[in-house]
């Protein structure tokens, strides 16, 4: 702990004045807590900054764009420092997706798991609550960023459920729409011009292809403006929209949630293609980042969910969950997914052949390297009580 509290101490005394700089869109001056030095990215210089008073919906550790000659390093008693200071622990850092800030990283190493579970719990408490928000039109547009697997559709479907139960238990129609997998632009016009009216709710989950296409790119960032009035347009000649009567322009008043496997913020400050078009949709809406990155974050959710009754409906009662849990621990490596999918179709085995279901699931849910791997080992244990030597 101690190694942890002087690393941070270190990591505080270095700041950063800057005269000019920006942050999605929006110029930023004043003196910043130093987390990484100056970087030359493919959109240009870049300090990282720790911003004690972020606006609403922004993380308080910012990349901010900035030019050499507009920005200047000094230490806990102002006197200046170089440019190109390093940080420490900065070299151990590269800019690829994968890497954390110092904080960040500081953090989870004193993190317990009891804590890690109870931080994960919040966050998506934090998704039900926004969700509920969007389902009653005080929200209207919501980007939801996590890996796939761990739960971001569960939750957001089950508060639209619980928005739309008197209206099903009437017989009618619930005022929400899912689409999932590919949608083109055509097709996303039709969904908007739907789900148009105010009460009504469209959620987008697994469509990442729009943010890849440069006219679905457009209609998703006017249905998610957060302006009084959110006009879409369609500019062209449509037969396909004049044989179904649906207006060239109409105002979209309903609710939009994006689900999304991209981390938007890593994605642009990778200086990705869509780069500028995730940054105007950030500025357009509220983003939930659900910020599960690491294995043990992946396996700490998959737990949790267990724990919160997940497979109650199995019937479960010799310790299965228990197994179920161990043979994802101890396997995570080999898994084609870590995820809650993945958890669901251990479970199908063991209640399908509570005997025989440890076959199935390493058969099929596990790499090809994974099999090959334990019949090495397997053949080396034989091997072993015949003492014969087998190379690895």
């Amino acid at each position: 702990m101690a190694q942890h509290t002087t690393k941070e101490s270190r990591l505080s005394a270095i700041q950063v004045q800057i005269t000019k700089g920006h942050y999605r869109g929006k110029e930023i001056s004043g003196t910043f807590h130093l987390i990484k030095g100056y970087v030359e990215g493919a959109r240009g210089g870049y300090v990282t900054i720790r911003n004690p008073n972020p606006d609403p919906g922004t993380p308080p550790v910012q990349r901010i764009q900035v030019e050499k000659d507009h920005f200047k390093l000094v230490d806990a008693t102002g006197a200046d420092l170089p440019a190109h200071v390093v940080v420490p622990g900065q070299e151990k850092l590269d800019d690829s997706a994968t890497d954390s800030t110092d904080y960040e990283r500081l953090f989870m190493e004193t993190e317990t798991e009891d804590e890690a579970m109870e931080r994960i719990r919040e966050t998506f408490l934090m998704l039900d609550r926004i969700a509920d928000a969007v389902a009653r039109g005080v929200v209207r547009g919501l980007v939801v960023s996590g890996p796939p697997g761990i739960g971001k559709s569960f939750g957001v479907e089950k508060q639209l459920e619980a928005a739309n139960m008197f209206l099903t238990m009437k017989g009618q129609n619930p005022k929400y729409e899912i689409v999932t997998g590919g949608v083109s632009s055509l097709g996303l016009y039709q969904k908007l011009y739907y789900n148009r009216h105010p009460g009504q709710v469209l959620v987008f989950d697994d469509c990442d292809g729009v943010l890849f296409e440069e006219e679905s790119l457009s209609l998703l960032k006017g249905a998610l403006n957060s302006g009084d009035k959110r006009r879409i347009c369609w500019n062209k000649e449509s037969k396909v929209l004049q044989g179904m009567d649906i207006d060239s322009q109409f105002d979209f008043e309903g609710g939009i949630m994006f689900l999304s496997n991209i981390d938007f913020e890593r994605t642009i400050a990778r200086g990705s293609r869509i780069s500028a078009h995730l940054e105007a949709i950030m500025s357009r809406c509220h983003y939930l980042d659900l910020e599960i990155t690491s294995t043990r974050d992946k396996i700490l959710r998959i737990k949790q969910v267990i724990s919160d009754g997940m497979f109650n409906n199995y019937a479960f009662e010799n310790g299965e969950e228990k197994m179920i849990q161990n043979f994802i621990i101890d396997n995570q490596e080999y898994l084609r997914e870590l995820s809650l999918r993945q958890a669901k179709k251990i479970a199908d085995f063991v209640k399908a052949d509570p005997k025989h279901w440890l076959e199935m699931a390493e058969a099929t849910c596990l790499t090809k390297e994974a099999k090959f791997k334990r019949l090495l080992e397997k053949k080396k244990a034989e091997a072993a009580r015949r003492g014969v030597d087998v190379q690895a």
